[in-house]
């Protein structure tokens, strides 16, 4: 064997073991952020019929974009009607709950005039979170009434 084989076979070695070792600890895996979903608690005090529903992150998250889509209008198209959609103004915006519909500091929707649409009692509907690029969120949830 000469020598440039043997770079090549080491060469080769060396990729395997960073592969393995990549697969072993998920490093080519994206983050995700876990959320949880709550009727808020002004809405149980005051026994509104809105939807007025809170998100938590499990942890304080740098927050680029929220969106909420219909789960049936997400499973048959690419890119579903956003029924609230809204982005970062000027960088990530660091959270940790949000209501849906809510003027969120830092964060404007993604054309000026939306307005988020209602939410209708029975629906699936999907929550979808991005924080920069790579760390992302998505919450299956119905409107508790």
């Amino acid at each position: 064997m000469n020598k440039n084989t043997a770079y090549l076979v080491g060469a080769i070695l060396v990729l395997a073991a960073a592969y393995n070792l990549a697969f072993f600890f998920d490093w080519h895996k994206r983050s995700e952020i876990q959320i949880f979903c709550e009727k808020s608690r002004a809405a149980i005090l005051q026994g509104g019929q809105t939807p007025n529903l809170t998100f938590h992150l499990a942890k304080a998250c740098p927050l680029t974009s929220i969106e909420v889509v219909d789960a049936e209008d997400a499973r048959t198209n690419k890119f579903p009607h956003p029924l609230w959609h809204v982005l970062a103004a000027n960088g990530p915006v660091l959270t940790t709950s949000f209501g849906y519909g809510a003027d969120i500091q830092g964060m404007k929707p993604e054309i000026d005039t939306a307005v988020p649409e209602p939410l209708e009692s029975g629906e699936d509907y999907l929550l979808l979170i991005e924080a920069g690029k790579k760390v992302k969120g998505k919450l299956l949830f119905q409107p508790p009434f």
